[in-house]
């Protein structure tokens, strides 16, 4: 009898040796794609460039000597919407002139690609955020030898 419960016990535990990880492990990724949703959830609304920095020098209000304005004559910003359906417009003014583009996106970790229609690759930021209503992004310039730029973005809606 109790080489009979020890055998049984023996296969048991065989079985729930290669099992139980497998759940556990889902749990585990259940945690971060709910973490990864999350941050998802905070990029999610309309966002205005306030401040951009290049390396080695301090944040400023403005891109090279041109302070952002929202709107007018001297109007020059940068203005993002992302949508709940991984879908994004952004807005460029320069003066009287509006560009835009419209694409989708995916925020995986840290890691922001724009894919636009007719762009020659996906466009890469790494993303921070500094609290609810801000983030900073490092913009990758993919194969020059241009080492990107640093921009603060705020929420508006």
């Amino acid at each position: 009898m109790n080489v009979r419960r020890i055998v049984i016990v023996l296969i048991a535990g065989f079985f729930l040796s290669l099992y139980l990880p497998s759940i556990y492990a889902r749990d585990d990724a259940d945690d971060k794609k709910k973490a990864l949703d999350e941050a998802s959830a905070m990029l999610v609304g309309l966002w205005e460039i306030f401040q951009t920095k290049e390396v080695g020098k301090p944040y400023l209000p403005g891109y090279k000597g041109h302070p952002f304005v929202t709107k007018g004559a001297n109007a020059f910003t940068l203005i993002f919407e992302y949508r709940k359906d991984g879908t994004f417009r952004r807005v460029s003014r320069i003066g009287p002139n509006e560009t835009v583009h419209e694409g989708t996106w995916k925020l995986v970790g840290h890691e922001l690609r724009h894919q636009r229609p007719g762009a020659a690759g996906d466009e890469v930021m790494y993303v921070r955020f500094d609290n609810p209503n801000q983030y900073t992004s490092m913009e990758v310039y993919e194969d020059t030898p241009d080492p990107g730029l640093f921009a603060q973005f705020k929420r508006t809606r």
